[in-house]
């Protein structure tokens, strides 16, 4: 059935969104595969470099009952994870798949990028790669963040491409420190698609270019006001009078707007959060109405425990009359676009979803530097 499916919905996917992928070339064995992550398509594209099948590590929430998850688990047969703990059941059934004989494909990232510079990598993954016994295959994609961009609405028309960067065999792996390791995963997988784009710049045409482009860019440079961004068509504005265009080659255009990329707007406001945060003292931080609490089954579905706003302050995450006291709070992820997940001590894990378009990025942000915690 994998087989079957790569074989003929591949072809579909490359002439569809104008992929192109370099088939690997060398031994035909089991690999652990790690590839930087853009698009929900990506694992389609990366299973065009191979003719061996490859696993993939999916988020449990892309399993949760419905069509689709029957269709993933039933076709691909994934390594579920949990994106809001830590999940030790998937990395013991990536080694035994491995050893089995089978290769297993995983993003290094753990996340896609809202900035369209590849998310840093984590050491487990570098020790996963370490100890897992298999040869490992690095493998990078261009052009996904403008083609299918995180926080977009639409996606957009424009050429993507996936290659294999370098093979690395289990025993040249045994000889290198988890740091290093690490090193050449992040090196080979980077990608900023920026940089690319300035040095050969190429159309992504679709409508409604800006849209939802304030689930990640939270923060007004005008204003220095948190939530305040609104998008409407190729639009980005602020009722401040900071206004935008969102053009074909990603780039932001706009009297006296500071910036020109994503990337560097998201790196600013990155910066300047711990400025506006200790000038924000106990009140609520942000507020967002019409939002949606659900408490998870991993991999089975969700169950709706309330409804209405949602906040952040010093202490807490509030949400449709309950309050999460960051303390309590393990950790703090994004799924999809605007999907918050976080778990609490106690191991059960949460998900608040929005009826309106609003950043989950500046609730996890805020939470990591109020915890030091990422």
């Amino acid at each position: 059935m994998m087989l079957l499916l790569k074989h003929t919905v591949g072809p579909i996917v490359k002439r569809i969104k104008n992929c192109s992928c370099e088939m690997y070339k060398g031994p035909d064995t089991a690999s652990l595969i790690i590839s930087n992550h853009n698009s929900n398509l990506d694992p389609a594209l990366v299973s065009l470099g191979f003719s061996r099948h490859a696993y993939f590590l999916a988020s449990e929430h892309a399993l949760r009952g419905g069509f689709g998850g029957k269709i993933l688990n039933f076709g691909f047969a994934p390594v579920p994870f949990n994106k809001a703990k830590a999940d030790i059941a998937s990395v013991k059934e990536t080694i035994r798949r491995l050893k089995a004989g089978a290769s297993v494909c995983l993003f290094g990232e753990g996340d896609r990028s809202f900035s369209g510079v590849t998310c840093p990598v984590n050491i487990s993954t570098a020790k996963l790669a370490k100890t897992s016994g298999a040869d490992l295959i690095t493998f990078r994609i261009e052009g996904g963040y403008f083609a299918t961009p995180r926080w977009a609405k639409r996606n957009r028309k424009g050429p993507v491409s996936g290659a294999i960067v370098n093979k690395y065999s289990a025993a040249t792996l045994k000889t290198m420190s988890a740091e290093e390791v690490l090193g050449i995963i992040e090196r080979d997988i980077y990608e900023d698609a920026y940089e690319r784009q300035k040095d050969a710049p190429q159309r992504y045409v679709g409508e409604d270019l800006a849209e939802n482009l304030e689930t990640a860019l939270y923060l007004c440079p005008g204003c220095r006001k948190l939530g305040t961004l609104k998008s409407e068509g190729d639009r980005f504005f602020c009722g401040c009078g900071l206004d935008s265009r969102y053009t074909e080659t990603g780039f932001l255009e706009g009297d006296a707007l500071p910036f020109s990329r994503i990337t560097e707007w998201y790196r600013w406001q990155e910066a300047e959060l711990p400025v506006i945060l200790n000038g924000i003292g106990d009140k609520s931080i942000c507020t967002d109405e019409n939002q949606q609490l659900f408490e998870v089954s991993p991999a089975k579905g969700t169950t709706l425990i309330g409804e209405g706003a949602m906040s952040i302050d010093r202490q807490a995450i509030h949400c449709a009359g309950r309050s999460f006291p960051l303390a309590d709070i393990t950790r703090v992820a994004i799924t999809g676009q605007m999907d918050l997940l976080y778990s609490d001590k106690s191991g059960i894990t949460y998900e608040v979803k929005s009826r309106i378009p609003r950043s989950a990025l500046k609730y996890r942000e805020i939470f990591k530097v109020l915890t030091n915690k990422n």
